[in-house]
């Protein structure tokens, strides 16, 4: 299930908010320091807002960019810097009120997946990597497929059979990785234009944090027996994101899907 864009903003924007307030309250409670200390007091707040100043813009542009449904151009690197800086803040601020932290993680990958959606559309990529998490084996295959995916027997018993006949049919690479590091890894090897990754919440997020501004398109698995044992994926996820990128269709993006209450 989709979750929404505007939790991931919204918390974005509280702990910027929070870091503005904190600067503000250390001005106002220091009120007869030394000259020296006065002034890195007031060098560092001033840092600080500008800053806070910069993450209230970029925030600003990634909401135009997801209302308009269209790609800034020059100001994509900043949106993603942005994001960069306020996903901390945000997963901080969802700390302090005690959510559920998982709502974050997929707000923030919905809004990334839309943002490189954006930035790549009508554009076709000869360089697709799908990542997929081991866990989407059954725990009792005795064929090891982290080393080589073609080990795959295809009994159909889970869905990487399927998922190496999506990467045959768009020319996509695929390896099946055993955590963030491997996955790493597999990018740096094959040097995708973009890459269709399977995890769970928080490895995803963590992951598009850390490989950022690549163009990835995150797709959750589903854990019926809990996480990271014989986990499943939607397939039509996987196979809508490397239509995207292979850009055989015209429009994924419905402007009802931006901002509403389902997503």
């Amino acid at each position: 299930m989709k979750v929404k864009k505007r939790i991931f903003l919204g918390l974005s924007l509280g702990g910027l908010t929070i870091i503005v307030g904190l600067a503000v309250w250390g001005l106002y409670l220091i009120q007869n320091p030394g000259n020296f200390f006065r002034t890195a007091i007031n060098v560092l707040g001033f840092i600080i807002f500008i800053l806070a100043l910069l993450g209230f813009i970029g925030v600003l542009l990634l909401v135009f960019s997801l209302l308009s449904r269209k790609s800034l151009g020059a100001f994509n690197g900043m949106i993603y810097k942005t994001m960069d800086f306020i996903y901390p803040l945000a997963l901080f601020f969802s700390k302090l009120l005690k959510m559920n932290k998982d709502l974050l993680y997929g707000s923030y990958i919905e809004v990334y997946n839309q943002i490189t959606k954006f930035r790549l559309k009508g554009l076709a990529i000869d360089r697709i990597l799908i990542l997929v998490p081991h866990c989407l084996q059954k725990t009792h295959c005795p064929h090891k497929i982290t080393v080589d995916v073609y080990n795959c027997r295809r009994c159909g018993e889970c869905p990487i059979h399927e998922l190496i006949n999506l990467a045959e049919r768009y020319n996509a690479e695929i390896s099946v990785v055993t955590g963030g590091t491997a996955a790493r890894e597999e990018i740096k090897k094959y040097k995708p234009q973009a890459v269709v990754a399977i995890a769970c919440e928080r490895d995803l997020a963590s992951g598009l944090n850390d490989v950022s501004p690549m163009p990835v398109i995150g797709v959750l698995n589903i854990r019926p027996f809990g996480p990271c044992k014989n986990t499943t994926v939607e397939l039509t996820e996987v196979k809508h994101a490397l239509e995207y990128f292979s850009n055989e269709v015209e429009n994924i993006l419905d402007p009802s899907i931006v901002f509403n209450n389902k997503d």
